[in-house]
């Protein structure tokens, strides 16, 4: 019987999978970035992926990039290189979407068409791995080059919401780290390319706000929030302090910008909430399209429209860049509960949403040395 899967968890470990493959040379048929070859991998994947070691897979060890270029240029010398898949994942969210059996979930259908996106879209990220390739092994030094993509999503949970990479690719030259920003990825995936940035408990999300923009809540009054509600009436409670809550932020939210107090805050909101302090790139896979966003972006969307301007749009809160009168990103409460009785309630589910809107993504052709915002 198919088993139920976390569609953005299984792509997490086909992500990364895909990433090893473009980091691999591509000569030869097994290392090339087909369906086929993604499809293959994940049939080898053990049950040690559900642990905090991972899976772990060789994709390629030996020599790289021996090129002979035309003319009187010199040829490249071939670094040696290995290639290392590290995933893992949670096994109650994924198992059915690995190993041997890996096709028998209720996404397989959903799953198959992303992987195809993956192989076939024209990305920034792939032009970025690319260049990362060019950068570190075209550089005609014999070298010992360690390549290791890593998605962590046992441990990803453990930062709570300050880091926000869920594959990155590290690479070691001669036994010394290398810094590059543009090869970690916060990873979205659905039919549809998620706008959703960040989904935290209601809580934690609203003291975060109420902490940026000065709103001078008093935390304690809430503090019980933070707990677990388990009988009807301590989730009734919980409902209605949390809407309370909510209602207090929202306001609180509008007045700050009034004065005229909140655009640069609303900047740092954003940017810490789709980035993280890893400064994650967002990678948004759908069926039919890659949505991408980075913070030298949404940097560069800021230095050329300073001003937001936020507005209650129903119960939301949405903030538009006031000098061209389009919306940027909302604050959503997901309220998912029922009143069941006096002073009773049952939940199904309370969330805190953070979603961007299409002036988030960023153009396909974005170069930074160029500046093209795509507004």
């Amino acid at each position: 019987m198919a088993q139920a899967v976390n569609l953005g968890s299984v792509m997490e470990g086909i992500f990364a999978i895909a990433v090893g493959l473009i980091m691999c040379e591509s000569d030869a048929p097994s290392r090339q970035l087909t369906v086929a070859n993604v499809n293959s991998i994940r049939r080898q994947v053990g049950s040690s992926m559900y642990t905090r070691a991972g899976f772990t897979k060789v994709l390629f060890r030996g020599k790289q990039f021996k090129l002979n270029t035309p003319g009187s240029k010199p040829n490249y010398v071939p670094d040696f290189v290995t290639v290392t898949l590290k995933v893992s994942l949670k096994e109650g969210e994924v198992a059915s979407a690995f190993g041997k059996k890996y096709f028998e979930n209720t996404k397989e259908a959903v799953i198959q068409s992303l992987i195809s996106q993956v192989v076939n879209s024209a990305t920034k990220y792939k032009r970025d791995l690319r260049q990362a390739q060019d950068q570190y092994l075209l550089n005609n030094k014999p070298e010992k080059v360690d390549i290791v993509i890593v998605a962590d999503g046992v441990g990803g949970e453990l930062s709570g919401g300050v880091l926000k990479g869920d594959v990155a690719v590290n690479i070691t030259i001669n036994g010394t780290p290398i810094i590059n920003r543009n090869l970690n990825y916060s990873l979205k995936a659905g039919k549809t390319p998620s706008k959703t940035i960040s989904n935290e408990s209601p809580y934690k999300s609203m003291m975060r706000i109420n902490e940026t923009f000065n709103l001078g809540i008093n935390a304690q009054q809430y503090a019980f929030l933070d707990g677990q509600a388990r009988t009807p009436t301590e989730k009734y409670q919980k409902v209605k302090y949390t809407t309370m809550l909510y209602n207090e932020v929202l306001d609180g939210l509008v007045d700050s910008f009034k004065v005229g107090a909140g655009s640069a805050k609303a900047w740092d909101f954003l940017k810490k909430a789709a980035f993280g302090k890893d400064y994650a790139q967002v990678v948004s896979i759908g069926t039919g399209a890659t949505y991408e966003s980075s913070i030298e972006y949404i940097s560069a969307l800021q230095n050329r429209y300073p001003t937001l301007i936020a507005k209650k749009v129903g119960s939301n809160v949405k903030f538009f860049i006031q000098e061209i009168n389009k919306p940027l990103f909302q604050i959503r409460f997901k309220n998912r509960s029922k009143i069941t009785g006096p002073d009773e309630a049952s939940i199904s589910e309370l969330k805190m949403m953070i979603e961007t809107e299409k002036i988030f993504k960023q153009p396909s052709n974005w170069d930074p040395s160029v500046g093209n915002i795509g507004v």
